[in-house]
């Protein structure tokens, strides 16, 4: 997205051309789409090929004279761009970051130190994720630079960008604004633990909230197969819960990063606390999830399991990277049962990634599931 944004906005300041649209094709692959006269939009890509060349990976660019309305009318990126959005007169900073680990660091220590306010996040897919500050220029540069050097202390940055005087063209490749709702309280930590896989993802929450008294705030696809769980405490607590987490989640699957961010700022936790709606249904029954690559490697074992053991299904969930998990519920010896026959199923069809039993599991975690 850094690239894309670069580049539209280097457009659009040298030449007349509009966007018409963008889409996010998969795997952090990213499309927009712009039209103006011929020579207009020859220039253009000139100068955004180049510019996305400096800020990322640039893929391909092309021209085409005097398209069909037929071909463009169901192409996915005539609604891509939404509705207009103010772009302000602030300057704008982008963090851009492999797995959310680094972008909550990163973000944090970026308010923290300089006076900029979070305009939004989101992910690209390909592990990718991204959050947009504003401020004044000299602030955001402050805030960038700080930024990064915290998100590398705890992952990838991918890139960083900061426009002075963003067109307002580019306001449709941004981010929505942080939802109401979001947390705001003082905290004394927030724990981030990050795998990939969303039976690791339950497996390491679970055993978060067992270690320790933390409130497990959310879990979140952070795209590219990638889940973070985020808690809340005391700083001991958070460290003891993501110290258990990482061995659990390791114990279900891949666990990728983890890290703690101790007073985070009220702004973060708005930003990222948000959408932690909380389940009512008490099962009180031992969970089994199954995980694969591949469709039909889950839906046989699935399949088998029902069929094996007398458990019920409870639901699925994809988290990309090609991996679903779906899971079932019943008591402990059903539900180790059903995951012994449906790991065996699955790997006939595909890549088996988890088969997990999680006996009884913690009534924090029940509230959080996403599935």
């Amino acid at each position: 997205m850094t690239a894309l944004v670069a580049a539209v906005d280097a457009m659009l300041k040298t030449v007349d051309v509009k966007v018409l649209g963008r889409h996010g094709v998969g795997s952090g692959w990213l499309t927009v789409v712009i039209e103006g006269v011929v020579s207009d939009v020859e220039a253009a890509i000139r100068i955004g090929r180049s510019e996305a060349e400096d800020h990322g990976e640039l893929i391909s660019a092309d021209v085409i004279a005097g398209p069909a309305p037929g071909a463009l009318a169901s192409m996915p990126h005539m609604a891509g761009a939404g509705a207009a959005k103010p772009i302000g007169a602030q300057a704008i900073g982008i963090l851009e970051t492999r797995g959310m680990v680094p972008l909550i660091r990163g973000a944090d220590a970026m308010i923290k130190s300089a006076p900029v306010h979070v305009a939004g996040w989101t992910s690209v897919g390909g592990a990718l994720v991204h959050l947009v500050v504003r401020g004044d220029i000299s602030s955001v540069q402050t805030a960038l630079q700080t930024g990064r050097a915290c998100a590398d202390e705890v992952g990838e940055v991918y890139a960083t960008l900061a426009i002075p005087s963003p067109e307002t063209g580019i306001a449709s490749l941004l981010p929505d604004p942080p939802v109401s709702g979001g947390r705001e309280d003082d905290v004394g930590a927030l724990g981030v633990l990050e795998t990939t896989g969303y039976a690791s993802s339950v497996g390491g929450s679970d055993a978060m909230v067992k270690a320790a008294d933390v409130d497990l705030m959310r879990l979140v696809i952070a795209s590219g197969g990638r889940v973070d769980a985020l808690v809340t405490g005391a700083l001991d607590a958070v460290q003891a819960a993501v110290e258990a987490g990482i061995d659990g989640a390791r114990e279900a699957g891949e666990q990728n990063a983890s890290c703690i961010v101790s007073r985070p700022s009220a702004e973060i936790m708005a930003c990222f606390g948000g959408d932690g709606a909380r389940n009512t249904t008490d099962r009180n029954q031992a969970m089994g999830l199954i995980e694969t690559r591949s469709t039909v490697a889950l839906v046989k074992a699935v399949d088998q399991m029902l069929k094996s053991a007398d458990v019920e299904y409870e639901g699925r969930y994809k988290v990309g990277y090609f991996l679903t998990a779906s899971i079932v519920r019943g008591d402990v010896g059903a539900v180790r049962a059903a995951l012994d026959v449906g790991a065996v199923e699955a790997e006939k069809y595909g890549e088996l990634v988890s088969a997990h039993l999680i006996p009884n599991p913690f009534r924090a975690l029940e509230e959080r599931l996403i599935h």
